[in-house]
Protein backbone atom coordinates (compact mmCIF):
# COMPACT_ATOMS: atom_id res chain seq x y z
CA UNK A 1 0.00 0.00 0.00
CA UNK A 2 1.51 3.65 -1.12
CA UNK A 3 2.31 6.18 1.30
CA UNK A 4 0.88 9.06 0.66
CA UNK A 5 3.39 12.22 0.78
CA UNK A 6 6.14 11.63 2.87
CA UNK A 7 7.77 14.83 3.18
CA UNK A 8 11.15 14.77 2.25
CA UNK A 9 11.69 18.18 3.91
CA UNK A 10 11.24 16.29 7.10
CA UNK A 11 13.52 13.93 6.65
CA UNK A 12 16.77 13.48 8.60
CA UNK A 13 19.86 11.79 5.84
CA UNK A 14 19.47 8.49 6.93
CA UNK A 15 15.62 8.38 6.10
CA UNK A 16 16.43 10.58 2.93
CA UNK A 17 19.18 7.67 2.14
CA UNK A 18 16.50 4.83 2.98
CA UNK A 19 13.32 6.92 1.19
CA UNK A 20 15.92 7.11 -2.01
CA UNK A 21 17.09 3.45 -2.05
CA UNK A 22 12.62 2.81 -1.61
CA UNK A 23 11.76 4.81 -4.40
CA UNK A 24 14.93 3.00 -6.60
CA UNK A 25 13.65 -0.31 -5.86
CA UNK A 26 10.22 -0.05 -6.66
CA UNK A 27 10.86 1.93 -9.85
CA UNK A 28 13.39 -1.10 -10.53
CA UNK A 29 10.64 -3.82 -9.49
CA UNK A 30 8.26 -1.71 -12.25
CA UNK A 31 6.20 -0.35 -10.01
CA UNK A 32 5.20 3.70 -10.48
CA UNK A 33 5.68 6.48 -8.09
CA UNK A 34 5.26 10.11 -7.92
CA UNK A 35 7.91 12.49 -7.38
CA UNK A 36 8.98 16.14 -7.78
CA UNK A 37 11.01 17.69 -10.62
CA UNK A 38 11.87 21.21 -10.56
CA UNK A 39 8.81 22.03 -12.90
CA UNK A 40 5.96 19.59 -11.96
CA UNK A 41 5.00 16.41 -10.07
CA UNK A 42 5.27 13.16 -12.14
CA UNK A 43 4.32 9.75 -12.42
CA UNK A 44 7.37 7.64 -13.11
CA UNK A 45 8.02 4.40 -14.06
CA UNK A 46 10.95 2.25 -16.10
CA UNK A 47 10.85 2.86 -19.51
CA UNK A 48 9.50 -0.50 -20.74
CA UNK A 49 6.36 -1.55 -22.16
CA UNK A 50 4.49 -2.84 -18.67
CA UNK A 51 5.95 0.89 -17.48
CA UNK A 52 3.98 3.07 -20.54
CA UNK A 53 1.43 0.77 -19.86
CA UNK A 54 1.15 1.82 -16.23
CA UNK A 55 1.21 5.36 -17.22
CA UNK A 56 -1.25 5.25 -20.03
CA UNK A 57 -3.92 3.43 -17.64
CA UNK A 58 -3.12 6.11 -15.22
CA UNK A 59 -2.98 9.20 -17.63
CA UNK A 60 -5.17 7.68 -20.49
CA UNK A 61 -3.63 7.85 -24.13
CA UNK A 62 -2.55 11.51 -24.90
CA UNK A 63 -3.29 12.93 -28.25
CA UNK A 64 -1.74 10.93 -31.52
CA UNK A 65 1.17 13.73 -32.52
CA UNK A 66 4.35 13.22 -34.15
CA UNK A 67 6.34 13.51 -31.37
CA UNK A 68 7.53 10.48 -28.92
CA UNK A 69 4.69 8.52 -27.35
CA UNK A 70 7.14 8.92 -24.10
CA UNK A 71 9.62 11.11 -22.60
CA UNK A 72 12.82 9.54 -21.38
CA UNK A 73 13.70 10.89 -18.06
CA UNK A 74 17.78 10.48 -16.94
CA UNK A 75 19.97 11.37 -13.83
CA UNK A 76 22.77 12.18 -16.14
CA UNK A 77 23.22 12.61 -19.81
CA UNK A 78 26.24 10.92 -19.78
CA UNK A 79 24.36 7.51 -20.27
CA UNK A 80 23.35 8.13 -23.68
CA UNK A 81 25.85 11.05 -24.56
CA UNK A 82 28.52 8.57 -26.54
CA UNK A 83 25.59 7.76 -29.04
CA UNK A 84 24.00 11.12 -29.37
CA UNK A 85 24.84 12.55 -32.90
CA UNK A 86 24.93 16.73 -32.07
CA UNK A 87 27.52 17.88 -35.02
CA UNK A 88 25.91 21.24 -35.08
CA UNK A 89 27.12 23.84 -32.88
CA UNK A 90 24.32 25.83 -31.73
CA UNK A 91 22.72 22.51 -31.21
CA UNK A 92 25.51 21.07 -28.96
CA UNK A 93 25.36 24.51 -27.23
CA UNK A 94 22.04 24.43 -26.56
CA UNK A 95 21.62 20.77 -25.61
CA UNK A 96 24.84 21.46 -22.98
CA UNK A 97 23.83 24.64 -21.14
CA UNK A 98 20.47 23.61 -20.83
CA UNK A 99 20.09 19.98 -19.65
CA UNK A 100 19.73 19.51 -16.85
CA UNK A 101 16.88 22.05 -16.48
CA UNK A 102 13.09 22.55 -16.90
CA UNK A 103 13.68 21.89 -20.67
CA UNK A 104 12.27 18.46 -22.80
CA UNK A 105 14.37 18.21 -25.70
CA UNK A 106 13.25 16.40 -28.87
CA UNK A 107 16.20 15.56 -31.01
CA UNK A 108 16.13 14.65 -34.31
CA UNK A 109 18.44 11.87 -34.93
CA UNK A 110 19.90 9.00 -37.15
CA UNK A 111 18.16 5.66 -36.61
CA UNK A 112 21.35 4.07 -35.95
CA UNK A 113 21.74 6.72 -33.01
CA UNK A 114 18.33 6.09 -32.09
CA UNK A 115 19.02 2.33 -32.17
CA UNK A 116 22.18 2.58 -29.99
CA UNK A 117 20.54 4.48 -27.44
CA UNK A 118 17.60 2.28 -26.70
CA UNK A 119 19.85 -0.81 -26.78
CA UNK A 120 22.38 0.71 -24.65
CA UNK A 121 19.06 1.80 -22.09
CA UNK A 122 17.15 -1.89 -23.18
CA UNK A 123 14.30 0.26 -23.93
CA UNK A 124 11.68 -0.94 -26.78
CA UNK A 125 11.79 1.03 -30.15
CA UNK A 126 8.85 3.34 -30.73
CA UNK A 127 8.52 4.16 -26.74
CA UNK A 128 11.03 7.21 -26.63
CA UNK A 129 11.57 7.31 -30.36
CA UNK A 130 9.11 8.24 -33.44
CA UNK A 131 11.77 6.52 -35.67
CA UNK A 132 13.48 10.18 -36.18
CA UNK A 133 13.62 11.82 -33.07
CA UNK A 134 14.56 11.42 -29.23
CA UNK A 135 12.25 12.95 -26.02
CA UNK A 136 14.51 13.28 -23.81
CA UNK A 137 14.48 15.29 -20.05
CA UNK A 138 16.83 15.96 -16.99
CA UNK A 139 14.86 17.60 -14.65
CA UNK A 140 17.48 19.87 -12.13
CA UNK A 141 16.19 18.31 -8.68
CA UNK A 142 18.13 16.28 -6.95
CA UNK A 143 16.42 14.51 -5.40
CA UNK A 144 14.67 13.12 -8.37
CA UNK A 145 18.37 12.57 -10.02
CA UNK A 146 19.21 10.64 -6.63
CA UNK A 147 16.69 8.52 -7.23
CA UNK A 148 16.84 7.62 -11.09
CA UNK A 149 20.70 6.94 -10.25
CA UNK A 150 19.85 4.71 -7.55
CA UNK A 151 17.33 2.57 -9.81
CA UNK A 152 19.56 1.92 -12.43
CA UNK A 153 17.26 1.94 -14.90
CA UNK A 154 15.98 4.45 -17.86
CA UNK A 155 12.19 5.70 -16.80
CA UNK A 156 9.47 7.47 -18.26
CA UNK A 157 7.20 10.36 -16.36
CA UNK A 158 4.04 11.98 -17.05
CA UNK A 159 3.10 14.84 -15.27
CA UNK A 160 0.54 14.06 -11.77
CA UNK A 161 -2.21 16.12 -12.70
CA UNK A 162 -2.57 14.25 -16.12
CA UNK A 163 -4.10 11.32 -14.01
CA UNK A 164 -7.63 10.05 -14.39
CA UNK A 165 -8.33 10.26 -10.52
CA UNK A 166 -6.67 13.95 -9.87
CA UNK A 167 -8.42 15.90 -8.42
CA UNK A 168 -8.96 19.99 -9.66
CA UNK A 169 -7.35 21.30 -12.65
CA UNK A 170 -3.63 21.74 -10.66
CA UNK A 171 -1.25 20.32 -13.38
CA UNK A 172 0.75 18.79 -10.63
CA UNK A 173 3.03 21.58 -9.14
CA UNK A 174 2.46 20.10 -5.48
CA UNK A 175 0.64 16.42 -4.34
CA UNK A 176 -3.03 18.31 -3.97
CA UNK A 177 -3.95 16.54 -7.34
CA UNK A 178 -4.14 13.38 -5.49
CA UNK A 179 -7.32 12.29 -3.74
CA UNK A 180 -6.73 11.62 0.08
CA UNK A 181 -8.83 8.50 -0.30
CA UNK A 182 -7.24 7.55 -3.51
CA UNK A 183 -5.67 4.20 -1.58
CA UNK A 184 -9.45 3.00 -0.20
CA UNK A 185 -11.46 3.61 -3.60
CA UNK A 186 -12.26 0.76 -4.90
CA UNK A 187 -13.57 2.65 -7.93
CA UNK A 188 -11.01 3.93 -8.95
CA UNK A 189 -9.81 0.88 -11.34
CA UNK A 190 -6.49 2.41 -13.07
CA UNK A 191 -2.78 1.73 -11.14
CA UNK A 192 -1.75 3.57 -8.78
CA UNK A 193 1.09 5.10 -7.51
CA UNK A 194 3.00 2.51 -4.58
CA UNK A 195 5.03 5.55 -3.36
CA UNK A 196 4.36 9.24 -2.99
CA UNK A 197 7.15 11.72 -2.39
CA UNK A 198 6.44 14.98 -0.94
CA UNK A 199 8.75 17.81 -1.24
CA UNK A 200 6.43 21.15 -1.20
CA UNK A 201 5.61 23.17 -4.48
CA UNK A 202 8.03 22.43 -7.14
CA UNK A 203 10.63 25.37 -8.19
CA UNK A 204 8.73 26.60 -11.56
CA UNK A 205 5.26 25.28 -11.23
CA UNK A 206 4.79 25.48 -15.06
CA UNK A 207 5.60 22.57 -18.22
CA UNK A 208 8.95 21.94 -18.81
CA UNK A 209 9.40 23.96 -22.37
CA UNK A 210 9.83 21.67 -25.29
CA UNK A 211 12.61 22.18 -27.58
CA UNK A 212 12.78 20.15 -30.61
CA UNK A 213 16.15 20.28 -32.51
CA UNK A 214 16.71 19.24 -35.70
CA UNK A 215 20.19 17.35 -37.19
CA UNK A 216 20.54 20.35 -39.68
CA UNK A 217 20.52 22.42 -36.04
CA UNK A 218 16.96 24.46 -37.01
CA UNK A 219 15.16 25.01 -33.16
CA UNK A 220 11.64 25.21 -32.29
CA UNK A 221 10.49 26.51 -29.14
CA UNK A 222 7.03 25.77 -27.58
CA UNK A 223 5.49 28.69 -26.03
CA UNK A 224 3.99 26.94 -22.77
CA UNK A 225 6.36 26.18 -21.12
CA UNK A 226 9.28 27.76 -18.02
CA UNK A 227 11.62 29.06 -20.63
CA UNK A 228 10.23 31.45 -23.42
CA UNK A 229 11.66 31.27 -27.07
CA UNK A 230 13.74 34.37 -25.96
CA UNK A 231 15.26 32.99 -22.89
CA UNK A 232 16.45 29.61 -25.13
CA UNK A 233 17.81 31.25 -28.04
CA UNK A 234 19.89 33.75 -25.67
CA UNK A 235 22.01 30.74 -25.13
CA UNK A 236 23.43 31.30 -28.20
CA UNK A 237 24.88 34.33 -27.54
CA UNK A 238 28.16 34.51 -25.22
CA UNK A 239 30.89 37.16 -24.53
CA UNK A 240 34.59 36.24 -23.71
CA UNK A 241 36.30 38.83 -21.85
CA UNK A 242 39.89 39.57 -22.14
CA UNK A 243 42.03 41.27 -19.00
CA UNK A 244 45.20 43.03 -18.40
CA UNK A 245 46.09 46.08 -16.63
CA UNK A 246 45.47 49.29 -18.25
CA UNK A 247 43.19 48.19 -21.46
CA UNK A 248 45.84 50.27 -23.78
CA UNK A 249 47.94 47.20 -25.32
CA UNK A 250 47.60 43.73 -24.51
CA UNK A 251 43.63 43.19 -24.04
CA UNK A 252 42.72 45.41 -26.37
CA UNK A 253 44.93 43.73 -28.71
CA UNK A 254 43.66 40.55 -27.88
CA UNK A 255 40.32 41.88 -28.54
CA UNK A 256 40.47 43.04 -32.11
CA UNK A 257 42.52 39.75 -32.79
CA UNK A 258 39.72 37.73 -31.93
CA UNK A 259 37.16 39.44 -33.43
CA UNK A 260 39.23 39.27 -36.64
CA UNK A 261 39.29 35.00 -36.61
CA UNK A 262 35.82 34.98 -35.51
CA UNK A 263 35.13 37.16 -38.76
CA UNK A 264 36.93 34.56 -41.16
CA UNK A 265 34.98 31.99 -39.60
CA UNK A 266 31.69 30.29 -41.25
CA UNK A 267 28.78 30.98 -38.92
CA UNK A 268 27.74 28.35 -36.53
CA UNK A 269 24.44 29.93 -34.93
CA UNK A 270 26.08 31.08 -31.95
CA UNK A 271 26.93 34.93 -31.70
CA UNK A 272 30.10 35.62 -29.80
CA UNK A 273 30.91 38.94 -28.34
CA UNK A 274 34.15 40.00 -27.46
CA UNK A 275 35.16 42.73 -25.06
CA UNK A 276 38.23 43.94 -22.70
CA UNK A 277 38.94 45.98 -19.68
CA UNK A 278 41.63 46.86 -17.39
CA UNK A 279 41.71 46.12 -13.32
CA UNK A 280 43.50 49.10 -12.94
CA UNK A 281 42.43 51.28 -16.29
CA UNK A 282 41.86 54.26 -16.82
CA UNK A 283 38.24 55.63 -18.69
CA UNK A 284 38.25 56.34 -22.71
CA UNK A 285 41.99 56.20 -23.38
CA UNK A 286 43.19 55.35 -26.70
CA UNK A 287 45.57 52.32 -27.36
CA UNK A 288 48.81 53.06 -27.83
CA UNK A 289 50.59 54.25 -30.83
CA UNK A 290 52.35 50.92 -31.18
CA UNK A 291 49.37 48.49 -30.72
CA UNK A 292 47.56 50.66 -33.48
CA UNK A 293 51.05 50.32 -36.01
CA UNK A 294 51.08 46.63 -35.14
CA UNK A 295 47.71 45.94 -35.58
CA UNK A 296 46.71 47.48 -39.13
CA UNK A 297 50.06 45.60 -40.44
CA UNK A 298 47.33 42.99 -39.70
CA UNK A 299 44.64 44.45 -41.23
CA UNK A 300 43.01 45.00 -37.92
CA UNK A 301 41.57 48.69 -37.11
CA UNK A 302 41.93 49.85 -33.17
CA UNK A 303 42.13 53.65 -33.90
CA UNK A 304 38.53 53.40 -32.08
CA UNK A 305 39.30 51.45 -29.03
CA UNK A 306 38.75 53.59 -25.77
CA UNK A 307 39.82 51.91 -21.96
CA UNK A 308 37.80 50.33 -19.87
CA UNK A 309 37.96 49.71 -16.03
CA UNK A 310 36.93 46.15 -15.14
CA UNK A 311 33.85 45.52 -13.44
CA UNK A 312 31.66 43.30 -11.70
CA UNK A 313 28.55 43.28 -14.02
CA UNK A 314 31.55 42.79 -16.97
CA UNK A 315 32.52 39.86 -14.99
CA UNK A 316 28.96 38.65 -14.69
CA UNK A 317 28.00 38.89 -18.29
CA UNK A 318 30.89 37.13 -19.43
CA UNK A 319 31.27 33.19 -20.26
CA UNK A 320 34.85 33.20 -20.35
CA UNK A 321 37.57 35.01 -19.03
CA UNK A 322 40.80 35.47 -20.31
CA UNK A 323 43.57 37.31 -18.29
CA UNK A 324 47.10 37.98 -19.76
CA UNK A 325 48.55 37.09 -16.16
CA UNK A 326 47.99 34.66 -13.39
CA UNK A 327 47.91 38.37 -10.87
CA UNK A 328 45.28 39.36 -13.29
CA UNK A 329 43.05 36.25 -12.87
CA UNK A 330 43.81 36.86 -8.77
CA UNK A 331 42.63 40.40 -9.59
CA UNK A 332 39.62 38.50 -11.65
CA UNK A 333 38.69 36.17 -8.77
CA UNK A 334 39.12 38.41 -5.86
CA UNK A 335 36.93 41.01 -7.21
CA UNK A 336 34.44 38.03 -8.02
CA UNK A 337 34.54 34.90 -6.15
CA UNK A 338 32.17 32.97 -7.75
CA UNK A 339 33.91 33.43 -10.94
CA UNK A 340 36.51 31.28 -10.83
CA UNK A 341 35.03 28.49 -13.20
CA UNK A 342 35.65 30.59 -15.69
CA UNK A 343 38.66 32.66 -15.05
CA UNK A 344 41.67 31.31 -17.01
CA UNK A 345 45.45 32.74 -18.09
CA UNK A 346 45.64 32.60 -21.79
CA UNK A 347 48.85 31.74 -21.82
CA UNK A 348 48.57 28.69 -19.02
CA UNK A 349 52.40 28.77 -18.62
CA UNK A 350 52.89 31.66 -17.67
CA UNK A 351 51.49 34.92 -19.07
CA UNK A 352 52.17 37.61 -21.54
CA UNK A 353 54.46 40.60 -20.94
CA UNK A 354 53.15 43.95 -20.81
CA UNK A 355 55.40 45.35 -24.11
CA UNK A 356 54.08 49.15 -22.36
CA UNK A 357 56.88 51.21 -23.13
CA UNK A 358 58.84 48.74 -25.94
CA UNK A 359 60.01 48.50 -28.88
CA UNK A 360 57.68 47.81 -32.23
CA UNK A 361 59.14 44.92 -32.30
CA UNK A 362 58.14 43.71 -28.91
CA UNK A 363 54.86 44.74 -29.57
CA UNK A 364 54.69 42.94 -33.03
CA UNK A 365 55.62 39.45 -30.64
CA UNK A 366 53.05 40.10 -28.64
CA UNK A 367 50.26 40.92 -31.09
CA UNK A 368 51.84 37.23 -32.71
CA UNK A 369 51.63 35.17 -29.27
CA UNK A 370 48.23 36.46 -29.12
CA UNK A 371 47.01 35.52 -31.94
CA UNK A 372 48.65 32.08 -31.91
CA UNK A 373 47.15 31.78 -27.88
CA UNK A 374 43.77 32.54 -29.09
CA UNK A 375 43.62 30.63 -32.00
CA UNK A 376 44.32 27.69 -29.60
CA UNK A 377 41.84 28.81 -26.95
CA UNK A 378 39.32 28.71 -29.46
CA UNK A 379 39.96 25.59 -30.71
CA UNK A 380 39.37 24.28 -27.23
CA UNK A 381 35.76 25.63 -26.67
CA UNK A 382 35.06 24.87 -30.57
CA UNK A 383 34.87 28.31 -31.91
Amino acid sequence: MPDLGLRLSNMNPEERAATIERAGKALRNGQCIVMPTDTLYGLVAQANKTGSAILDEITGHPKTTNQPTMTLHLADLDEIMEHLVLEVPAVRRLVDRLIPGPTRFVIEQPEKAIASICQSLNIPRGLIDNGNEIALRIPDHPFFRQVLRNSGVACVARRLGAAVWAKGDNPGTDISPIPENLIDDSTTQSPKPTLILDDGPTLHQKNSTTIQLSLNGQIEVSSDGVLSERDVLANLERTILFVCTGNTCRSPMAKAIAEDILAKQEPQGITTHIDSAGIAAGEGIPATDEAIKVLKGMKIDLKNHQSKILTLAMIDQAELIYTMTPSHAQAVMTMAPNSVHKVFVLDEHGGVPDPIGQSIEVYQQTADRLSELIARRFEEIQI
